[in-house]
């Protein structure tokens, strides 16, 4: 690691961030993996908010992806920043309103409506962005559960970060803050899904499968339906809505139920407005996801070493030592300020 960036560096909290965007000013704000200089995102001051541009195509990473062999799986990917800005709330469901819609006669039911969710609507992070949803039940069959536990523990061995590194065509010794820290599909699991679930939990009813999970992903959405199905079945006063980004879990119900509403994913994803938190979440996200990004002239790490169990920290790693001190200077005014409890 640069000696520079390790003396040049500062564990923040993601709230903190509002404090560098302030710093850029009116500056453009390009997002980028630094491993192959791959441009993401061009943010630029618009109004009270930003305006986004994404600067790169499904082409660009997949030239990217013929120097990273085995190791696709942990680079960025173009799926990536509609996942991110979904996360965001960027971007919603293509058919969310549809949805809303459908709430409303939900409402007039004469049964205690539960929503049953899938494992994929944690890792999309739908509970947070559910807050138009009053009262809400919800319904997580066990497997559901398990499939993001058991996603949670895979780490970086020091050999894979070696073969990682080689793969890198700029500034390798980042993957460092990896090494024995979570794969990319533990950081999803673990900062994601599991984080979703424990927002929820108090209002969660589990329920039990009747086979443990398989290794298969088809047979678990069988098992996720069947459970829902006798649910349904054993219990009179309860209206079970199945809810699913998933097209072969949806089609599962389409003959014997349950009550199904498949999420589409977003197909938008062209220019548009954000607010600044909403631009703090996305930059937030895409350093959890990727393990870390490069915004403008600083590395910011969604992993590293030490980070312990604090979900929303960040490291942020200052290539511009004066950026570096400026930033300093007013961190420490804000947390200052903060320390003294003002209330309005």
């Amino acid at each position: 690691m640069e000696p520079e960036l390790v003396e040049n560096s500062v564990v923040i909290q993601q709230d903190e961030f509002h404090i560098l965007l302030n710093l850029f000013e009116n500056q453009s704000i390009v997002i980028d993996y630094p491993l192959f200089d791959l441009k993401l995102i061009h943010a630029k001051t618009y109004g009270d908010g930003y305006w986004l541009r994404i600067l790169s195509s499904e082409a660009d990473f997949e030239k990217l992806y013929e120097d990273c062999g085995s190791y696709v799986n942990e680079m960025p990917s173009f799926d990536d920043i509609v996942y991110c800005m979904l996360l965001s709330g960027i971007v919603q469901y293509d058919n969310l309103d549809e949805f809303k819609s459908i709430l409303k006669l939900y409402k007039r039911m004469n049964k205690i409506v539960y929503f049953a969710l899938d494992t994929n609507l944690f890792y999309q992070g739908f509970p947070s962005r559910a807050g138009f949803i009053d009262n809400p039940r919800y319904l997580v069959v066990d497997i559901v559960y398990n499939e993001i536990e058991s996603s949670i523990n895979y780490k970086y061995k020091p050999f894979q970060i070696y073969e990682m590194q080689q793969c890198a065509h700029y500034h390798s010794e980042l993957l460092e803050n990896l090494e024995n820290r979570k794969m990319k599909k533990a950081r999803k699991a673990a900062y994601v899904a599991m984080k979703e679930y424990r927002r929820i939990r108090e209002y969660v009813h589990e329920i039990k499968a009747e086979m443990p999970a398989t290794s298969q992903s088809e047979k678990n959405d069988m098992l996720i339906v069947n459970a829902i199905r006798n649910f349904d079945a054993g219990n009179n006063y309860a209206y079970p809505v199945f809810l699913t980004a998933d097209t072969n879990a949806s089609n599962l119900c389409e003959g014997k139920g349950p009550d199904c509403f498949h999420f589409t994913y977003p197909s938008d994803i062209q220019a548009r407005e954000c607010t600044s938190d909403q631009l703090v979440k996305l930059i937030y996200w895409f350093a959890i996801v990727n393990g870390f990004i490069k915004c403008n002239s600083v590395i910011v790490c969604g992993e590293f070493a030490h980070k312990g169990r604090d979900d929303d920290s960040l490291k942020l790693m200052f290539q511009d030592r004066k950026l570096f001190d400026t930033f300093m200077r007013e961190l420490r005014i804000c947390r200052r300020l903060m320390a003294l409890n003002i209330t309005k």
